[in-house]
């Protein structure tokens, strides 16, 4: 009488190992094109499965580098995005993260390197950063106030942002325009509109990125312009001021600064 629990339960986990086995050897044959050893009731549609997951990969990849698609030659990209498509077994369930993936795969093969382009890491990674902010988690806005001092008072920022550095202004300049020249320091700000939800991009020198950290960490603009003169070596602070508040009146129009921290 206690063979048929027993009896049971084996079967069901004999058939959840084989369910297992049969997908994986599906997924590895949509990557690599070996005909495994399925179960299928017909195996001239298996073909039809390859195409149209491959199909699906190249698309989303070309969505989302939509730039270094157009630069590189066809037959390059094609044989990247088909190495990567072979070689590479995706840890995400999502499809729109797979380009992630994608990236950290081109830095992990010295994609860069092999086909002498010592700026396409940081080219992906711009094209990336697009979807990543746009679809990134909502973070809560800090209280606000309207009327305050921008040297005096803490400065409020849209908390949906990012600030990254690159070796080569991919973010200013087309890949075709000597790129490779170009090697240097570039910072970017690049955050997602509250209202509309639209991703928007600011090119940074060092100095105002040294700005937006420090606000980022409450400090007021009088003790951010007091150690950046000293930091940058300006020695005019009266100078510094006008320039740093123009800029802060920029930020405030482009929707990055929001008020002032209502504490």
């Amino acid at each position: 009488m206690n063979l048929l629990p027993i009896t049971g339960k084996k079967v069901l986990f004999m058939l959840k190992e084989e369910t297992y086995t049969q997908q994986a050897n599906l997924a590895n044959y949509c990557r690599n094109g070996i005909e495994p050893d399925l179960i299928l009731s017909n195996k001239n549609n298996l073909y039809q499965y390859r195409r149209l997951v491959f199909n699906i990969a190249c698309d989303t990849l070309e969505t989302a580098y939509p730039i270094t698609y157009s630069f590189l030659p066809n037959e390059q990209w094609q044989e990247l995005t088909h190495t990567f498509f072979t070689e590479h077994k995706c840890q995400t369930t999502q499809v729109w993260k797979m380009p992630l993936e994608f990236y950290h795969y081109c830095k992990e093969k010295n994609i860069s390197e092999k086909l002498n382009l010592p700026f396409l890491n940081d080219l992906l990674y711009f094209e990336w950063l697009e979807l990543e902010v746009h679809t990134m988690e909502d973070l809560a806005y800090p209280p606000t106030k309207e009327i305050g001092s921008w040297l005096e008072e803490a400065i409020a920022i849209n908390p949906e942002h990012k600030l990254v550095s690159f070796n080569y202004p991919v973010h200013t300049t087309s890949p075709t325009d000597n790129l490779i020249e170009k090697l240097g320091n570039y910072f970017l700000l690049i955050y997602r509109e509250k209202d509309t939800g639209n991703v928007q991009f600011i090119d940074l020198s060092m100095l105002y990125v040294f700005v937006i950290e420090g606000i980022a960490n409450e400090k007021n603009l009088s003790e951010i312009l007091g150690e950046a003169n000293t930091l940058f070596k300006i020695h005019d602070l009266d100078l510094l001021r006008s320039h740093v508040l123009t800029f802060i009146e920029d930020l405030k129009q482009r929707q990055f600064i929001i008020g002032f921290l209502n504490t």
